[in-house]
């Protein structure tokens, strides 16, 4: 945890990005690489009936970390997609419940 989500992305910019990628978050995060889950979710995005080219967002999926290191990490999110030519990219945080979150039968929470 945490599992970043690329829509409108291809996988080979995320392959080419992702080891420098999550060294950056990790400093921000203060986490270790084996956390991190990136997934490139292959998408069709419709526009007036037609279908487009796909608009570049991130979700971020996470226990929360406070502003700061949601600034740090969404600063180092859009630096490796912007180097990749993806400008704009759109960075979403969702802060999940530890007591909502389960490996196997276990909780994170109190």
């Amino acid at each position: 945890m945490p599992q970043l989500q690329f829509h409108g992305i291809d996988a080979h910019a995320i392959q080419h990005c992702s080891t420098q990628l999550v060294d950056d978050l990790c400093q921000a995060m203060d986490t270790t690489p084996d956390n991190f889950l990136l997934e490139v979710i292959q998408s069709t995005q419709i526009l007036s009936g037609e279908v487009v080219t796909p608009f570049p967002f991130v979700d971020v999926r996470w226990f929360e970390r406070g502003q700061s290191v949601r600034d740090q990490s969404a600063a180092v999110i859009a630096k490796h997609l912007n180097m990749a030519g993806y400008d704009p990219v759109e960075i979403i945080f969702t802060a999940l419940e530890p007591h909502a979150y389960y490996e196997n039968a276990t909780h994170f929470g109190e």
